[in-house]
């Protein structure tokens, strides 16, 4: 954990003070998987709720005016319409799942119909879920890697981060399968890909911060998920696994186009001019060759 929880006389808040891993001039506090609520002293934890446990576990850089929540209760909204518009479908092996024809209607991500012109699917199929696990699932994954990324990045990177990830990373999967889709896995891939790309941004600060024990610890918990998800979307052909690749691709070299090292001359590897320019390429070239490969190159019946 990164977060400190105040003893119980000044001595040990001195102390904690004192610390220079405790403490950041520009008042920056590096983001972590589970990191505690820094505000909490030992009596406000005994009044402690069981909703801000919650949020200082899952959530503790929570905000209600933060994009992430916004977007997250559009997500619910439009899932509640399209149960309503049309009905809930007749299937026992999916729980409140709206009919697909009420998906269609709402944006559905069609590759036919976005090759026809109906590019509005490119950023409505994000806002759209096939049932209530699936948008439990992707509610909770976005709160918990969404409030730390914007808190970290900051409400115009993490809104340009989530919808351009959302749009390449569904144009990645057209160019690939012909499936059809819905979900904002597409985005959370993307910023799964984004935190990947901000470690390795400010990978020798983290290092000095956090320590290199926490530093890895979060780096391979990260990659731990991912790789987890895309080998069993690689297993069930329900999921768009390469809409999830894309995204995480998306997030990882537009993270570096987005924000800047907390550090100058920081950076893992090659430093971070070099993964800059690495990322414009890349970024542009992913532009350009979705774009060719859609229109021209992939045959739509």
């Amino acid at each position: 954990m990164s977060g400190n929880i105040h003893g119980f006389n000044d001595s040990n808040r001195n102390n904690n003070n004192n610390n220079p891993q405790n403490n950041n001039n520009n008042g920056y506090s590096p983001v972590l998987f589970g990191q505690m609520d820094n505000n909490l002293d030992a009596g406000s934890i005994r009044k402690e709720t069981f909703g801000h446990f919650l949020k200082s576990i899952c959530c503790p850089t929570f905000k209600i005016k933060s994009f992430i929540f916004i977007i997250s209760v559009i997500d619910l909204i439009f899932y509640i319409v399209t149960l309503c518009y049309k009905g809930i479908k007749k299937d026992a092996t999916e729980l409140l799942a709206p009919e697909r024809s009420s998906l269609e209607f709402f944006g559905m991500k069609m590759p036919n119909k976005i090759y026809r012109g109906e590019i509005h699917r490119l950023i409505l199929f994000g806002l759209l879920h096939a049932n209530l696990m699936h948008i439990t699932i992707n509610l909770f994954s976005q709160f918990i890697i969404g409030c730390m990324m914007e808190t970290e990045i900051g409400t115009i990177s993490i809104i340009l981060l989530y919808l351009i990830s959302n749009i390449g990373g569904g144009l990645f999967s057209c160019c690939i399968n012909s499936a059809d889709g819905v979900g904002a896995s597409v985005a959370i891939f993307g910023m799964l890909g984004a935190y990947i790309g901000y470690m390795f941004i400010n990978w020798n600060y983290l290092d000095r911060v956090l320590g290199t024990m926490n530093k890895f610890c979060n780096l391979i918990f990260i990659i731990f998920i991912v790789l987890m998800n895309i080998s069993y979307g690689f297993s069930n052909s329900m999921i768009d696994n390469y809409g999830h690749l894309g995204g995480l691709i998306w997030g990882f070299f537009l993270i570096f186009l987005l924000i800047k090292p907390k550090e100058e001359n920081d950076g893992v590897f090659w430093g971070n001019k070099v993964w800059k320019i690495i990322a414009i390429c890349t970024v542009a070239g992913l532009t350009i060759g979705e774009i060719l490969i859609f229109w021209l190159l992939v045959k739509h019946n």
